[in-house]
């Protein structure tokens, strides 16, 4: 036994594991170890500065106050649906914008492309604080629908429960389109010419080339995409903080800002963390269960 293992030891075979050890100890603690520790503060009454779990056990109490919390559903309704616009808009805007940047000239592109990754390097909290500024009142929005006969009544910006949702979408759009237009502008350029121009020889347009090449070909782009941009905007927090603060009644409220309310503001720290979870079980069933069969049909068309 002991001469096996000091062969298989001077074969290297334990190096990988040994190597890997600390990755593995590092993500134990920072990421098992709290899950496991926000699963037992759900399934409990505690709030802040409390030690005795047994005391306050309550089973799935908490998970069944959600389904009677109208205010819960509400933020689940609104996260969805702000997922949904931003990811959409994302995608259309991110394409929209690579495709227009690859056919202008190119010392145009080069010099356009850094201009417009510099929303990306702005943080969500202050990119929040721009927008709260723009769809001021007196902000350059409201100048400018000035021009159109448009004012604060007929379209009330973040001050109207009808639109507020709207306007963070159009926040996020600005902070994370350059991304997608980076990442799919990779893509584009991934694509051989010959494609396209055995396509051009065919008699198909720009339009058609694009639906029948570009597009397909971009598949595993766009799961990417959707994967990273859907898991963020579930997960959205600051830039609707920031923005509206989940306002007015409650329009842009948040599962995490829903969450962060309950947790900080009125110390149920317990609920705030079967929220957590709740939500988390929604992002996975919304995103990760299509994308782990989307790689599953991939593999087995391989």
């Amino acid at each position: 036994m002991r001469r096996n293992f000091k062969l298989s030891l001077e074969k290297g075979d334990l190096l990988p594991t040994l190597l890997m050890l600390p990755a593995v100890l590092m993500i134990f603690c920072i990421m098992v170890i709290p899950l496991a520790y926000g699963a037992v503060l759900s399934f409990c009454e505690v709030g802040f500065g409390s030690v005795d779990f047994k005391e306050h056990f309550v089973g799935t109490a908490n998970y069944l106050k959600f389904f009677k919390d109208a205010t819960a559903k509400k933020a689940v309704v609104n996260t969805l649906l702000f997922s949904a616009g931003a990811t959409a808009g994302d995608l259309f805007f991110g394409t929209l914008g690579a495709v227009l940047l690859l056919k202008v000239k190119e010392l145009t592109g080069k010099i356009l492309r850094p201009i417009l990754t510099i929303p990306l390097l702005v943080s969500p909290i202050i990119v929040g604080l721009i927008w709260r500024y723009i769809y001021d009142v007196k902000g350059i929005m409201y100048w400018l629908l000035g021009f159109f006969g448009i004012g604060i009544n007929d379209f009330p910006g973040v001050t109207g429960a009808s639109t507020a949702l709207f306007c963070t979408i159009v926040a996020h759009w600005w902070q994370v389109v350059p991304f997608v237009i980076i990442v799919m502008t990779a893509g584009l350029l991934s694509i051989p010419e010959e494609y396209y121009d055995a396509a051009y020889v065919d008699g198909a347009g720009e339009y058609k080339s694009f639906w029948t090449i570009s597009f397909p070909l971009l598949k595993d782009v766009y799961m990417v995409v959707l994967l990273i941009s859907g898991v963020d905007t579930l997960k959205v927090f600051d830039i609707v903080y920031s923005l509206t603060g989940g306002g007015p009644n409650n329009s842009t409220v948040t599962m995490s800002i829903y969450a962060y309310n309950q947790a900080f503001e009125q110390s149920n720290l317990s609920y705030a963390m079967a929220l957590s979870f709740i939500a988390m079980i929604v992002t996975f069933i919304v995103f990760g269960i299509p994308f782990v069969r989307h790689n599953l049909k991939r593999d087995r068309e391989v």
